[in-house]
């Protein structure tokens, strides 16, 4: 009994391992949207914009490809992660920031539209929210022009 008790409190301690969210060495886009959803789901409203870039996997440049075969993949396009960063100013005049990663694959080609993206809302450099329906009622609230999805 005494060691499935340890074994338990092992694998309690090792969890948030087991379920690291990680690229594959040839990503797709579908799977560096995928990436960046579940790392999404790990920032907590509050912390600082250091720790919400840590948890994305930092400030990088993605190299993503198709599959041409089962075997084969050949380049597609690079994705920036962050895709962009926007500054506003609201009405009080304070700047806000908007970090934007790309997590939607709506088509297979092309460029990365803004509806394929999830903004995440720093204030004084820490997280205030997250997503579209966030993104818009915060918006306008604070009085920030923002171009619709």
């Amino acid at each position: 009994m005494k060691s499935v008790v340890v074994l338990l409190f092992a694998l309690m301690l090792a969890a948030p391992d087991i379920f690291a969210q990680t690229l594959p060495k040839k990503p797709s886009r579908s799977d560096v949207g995928s990436y960046n959803h579940a790392n999404l789901l790990k920032i907590d409203i509050g912390v600082s914009k250091n720790k919400a870039l840590e948890v994305m996997g930092g400030v990088q440049k993605i190299q993503t490809y198709t599959s041409t075969s089962p075997v084969t993949k050949k380049e597609d396009i690079i994705i920036n992660n962050p895709v962009n960063r926007e500054f506003k100013t609201d009405s009080a005049g304070n700047t806000v920031e908007i970090v934007w990663y790309y997590t939607h694959m709506k088509k297979a080609e092309g460029d990365i539209t803004k509806e394929q993206q999830t903004p995440v809302i720093l204030e004084k450099n820490a997280v205030v929210g997250m997503g579209w329906d966030f993104y818009e009622e915060y918006a306008k609230r604070k009085g920030i022009t923002i171009v619709p999805r």
